[in-house]
């Protein structure tokens, strides 16, 4: 926030919630007349630095939906002419191009959750065996021609049990599945809470960044969460995130970022291990001209057990990851530290830069195994890099035909 202002003070002063001002902070909703006044009173400068931001920012929204749609020409170097002469359609760009990207993610999600969805797996299953053993009860009353009235009694009495069975399981599948009755399913997966809940807080904590005495427990007490492992989880990640704090300050963060954005230097400097770096970069408050980073966390077997995906680099919601990330390149060569360009394919098409690391995640001695969790950051490339990795989110959306890397076949291939 502007001149060291506190979030929440000032959204007392003027009259709004302090998840309102937050939505607003991160240009996620417009301002403007008297709100955008008030604001710019109590902060004590110019409306027009606030308009100016607010335009800025959707000149970058402009410039994003342009990388997306990279197959139609636009006049890339008129986007803030666009922006000023006409903001009211720059904004419907730029709210289509965000409903776009919701959509895209829906699709992920589902497409993951029908894949990796136990309760749907466990559903189909049953469905399949129930209409497999009605078929069966009913082609021996067809096809008998002799049977005794005891065994046609049986059979038929298994075909009403089979049947009504089908009819409970399906009930269940379509409430499931039922989007207005989605609040009261519970989430898959601790993992899916998990994701849903720093999704939820724009993946920052700027309680903790101001006051590392903060308790996570705290944080956490008003928010929902289905499973008592999926709050553990989240309150033993903010604990983490707080003690990263107290060893390095967001200030000193802050003023170490202004030198370097390469996380082993900054961790050098800051004398803390670099998946800490890694991990205070992508999830500390955005703003005051800092970069966005995604950041994702995996163990030996490929599962993702920590992600903070960004434009341009999006990431599974379940599942398995693509191959070819440099994260999993990372569990190959342990402590050595990889950095590579990469783009995803279908996405938004930006040349992404990332750095990869895998690292013990505790202490061993002689004779012990070391597991290994491997940590990835990525964000948006400074300048055009050269022949960057070209990369999935995973196989079953991936629509190259040819990659080596390949699990399972792809929905939007032919041959599916």
């Amino acid at each position: 926030m502007l001149l060291g202002t506190r979030q929440s003070a000032l959204a007392k002063q003027i009259g709004i919630s302090p998840a309102y001002l937050n939505l607003i902070e991160h240009d996620r909703r417009r301002i403007g007349g008297k709100l955008l006044l008030d604001i710019a009173e109590r902060l004590e400068i110019d409306p027009n630095v606030l308009r100016e931001g607010a335009e800025a920012a959707l000149v970058s929204e402009l410039h994003h939906a342009e990388a997306d749609a990279s197959d139609v020409a636009v006049e890339h170097e008129r986007a803030d002419e666009f922006a000023g002469r006409f903001p009211g359609w720059a904004q419907l760009v730029s709210a289509q191009h965000r409903e776009i990207g919701s959509l895209r993610s829906a699709v992920e999600t589902l497409n993951d959750r029908l894949s990796h969805d136990p309760f749907l797996a466990d559903a189909i299953h049953e469905i399949l065996s129930t209409v497999t053993a009605i078929q069966s009860s009913a082609s021996i009353l067809v096809e008998a021609e002799d049977i005794e009235k005891e065994w046609r009694d049986r059979f038929q009495r298994n075909i009403f049990e089979d049947s009504s069975r089908l009819s409970e399981t399906s009930q269940l599948l379509v409430g499931y599945l039922d989007p207005g009755r989605e609040d009261e399913f519970a989430p898959s997966s601790a993992e899916e809470e998990l994701d849903r809940f720093l999704k939820s807080r724009n993946y920052s904590f700027s309680e903790l960044d101001e006051n590392p005495a903060t308790e996570p427990a705290a944080v956490v007490e008003n928010e929902t969460f289905h499973t008592p492992s999926a709050k553990q989880a989240a309150i033993k990640f903010m604990t983490q995130y707080r003690e990263s704090v107290a060893r390095l300050s967001d200030s000193q963060l802050f003023a170490i970022e202004a030198q370097t954005e390469d996380p082993s230097e900054i961790a050098r400097m800051a004398d803390v291990p670099v998946t800490e770096v890694m991990m205070r970069l992508a999830f500390r408050a955005p703003g005051q001209g800092r970069a966005e980073f995604g950041y994702v966390v995996a163990d030996a077997s490929g599962a993702l057990l920590l992600k903070r995906p960004i434009t341009g680099f999006a990431m599974p919601s379940l599942g398995q990851a693509c191959p070819l990330w440099p994260l999993f390149k990372s569990l190959s060569r342990p402590l050595v530290p990889i950095r590579e360009p990469v783009i995803q394919i279908g996405r938004d098409s930006v040349a992404m830069a990332s750095f990869a690391i895998a690292l013990p995640v505790e202490t061993y001695g002689y004779g012990e195994e070391p597991r290994y969790h491997a940590h990835m950051l990525v964000k948006a490339a400074d300048t055009d890099q050269v022949d960057p990795q070209s990369v999935g989110v995973n196989c079953r959306i991936c629509s190259v035909a040819d990659c080596q890397a390949r699990r399972e076949a792809s929905i939007l291939s032919d041959g599916f």
